[in-house]
């Protein structure tokens, strides 16, 4: 009897090599997809969170800014001066004096009405609301 050439039989895989790596890229691929949606999925609420604070806080700070406003009007000012007993008068225009940033002093003395007003409304603050 003839014995078989043991070196010659080679044994083969069930499955060829190519489409088990090509599995094994597309599950590491699929793992990667999945990582990824669920990185995005939580940043997503994160910002959802961060954007609903913004909103409260810009709210909150315009309610602010109206508050301030509205007690630094002429009428309320008096009133709470009233409220806690001084006598105060509004100053006169000799008795006002600007600062610059530059740190030299601004008086309204030498200028008429029209040049006072202007200078007043060029350093008055406006609110910007967005």
């Amino acid at each position: 009897m003839i014995k078989k050439n043991r070196k010659k039989t080679q044994t083969q895989f069930p499955v060829p090599i190519p489409l088990v790596a090509l599995v094994l890229v597309l599950a590491g691929l699929s793992l990667v997809y999945v990582c990824l949606q669920s990185r995005t999925e939580t940043l997503g609420r994160e910002i959802k969170l961060l954007e609903a604070s913004r909103d409260r806080l810009r709210d909150q700070l315009v309610r602010d800014q109206c508050e301030w406003a509205r007690l630094q009007s002429p009428s309320n000012l008096e009133q709470a001066l009233k409220q806690h007993g001084l006598v105060m008068t509004w100053p006169s225009r000799d008795q006002i004096v600007r600062i610059r940033y530059d740190g030299s002093l601004d008086t309204l003395r030498g200028l008429d009405s029209r040049q006072a007003s202007r200078m007043a409304r060029a350093d008055r603050i406006v609110m910007n609301v967005n």
